[in-house]
């Protein structure tokens, strides 16, 4: 199972980082962020056994394809969003890891109007 794989490299990760930490405080960094980064490539296959399950649902249902596209796109901006400001806490970077989480929410803004705009056309037809 994946997981078993993600919790190892994490587990053998936190142990490199406390070992290391007293001594060599940015290869302890670097260790949080290739030890983040491995397990994120981990996670990839399947994200992509989601998203084929998504895109049959999609050809199942009556919905359209680029509502999906909207919501796909917004799920994955959040995910990299959070994934990058845990880095940036983890060096220490606080500041700009609040910089990436409000460029996130005003990206997913922006990407979420045309569902928005449908939404409000929609509540606007069923208004007397």
């Amino acid at each position: 199972m994946d997981i078993f794989k993600i919790c190892i490299i994490a587990i053998i990760s936190v142990i490199i980082i406390l070992t290391i930490k007293p001594y060599m405080q940015n290869m302890a960094t670097m260790v949080a962020i290739v030890g983040g980064v491995i397990i994120f490539i981990l996670i990839i296959p399947t994200l992509e056994q989601v998203l084929a399950s998504i895109l049959d649902i999609v050809s199942i249902m009556d919905i359209g394809i680029e509502n999906i596209g909207i919501i796909l796109k917004i799920i994955g901006i959040s995910y990299i969003c959070e994934f990058s400001s845990q880095i940036c806490t983890d060096a220490g970077e606080n500041a700009i890891a609040s910089k990436i989480e409000l460029g996130g929410k005003v990206l997913i803004m922006v990407i979420s109007m045309p569902i928005i705009n449908k939404l409000l056309g929609l509540i606007t037809s069923l208004m007397p």
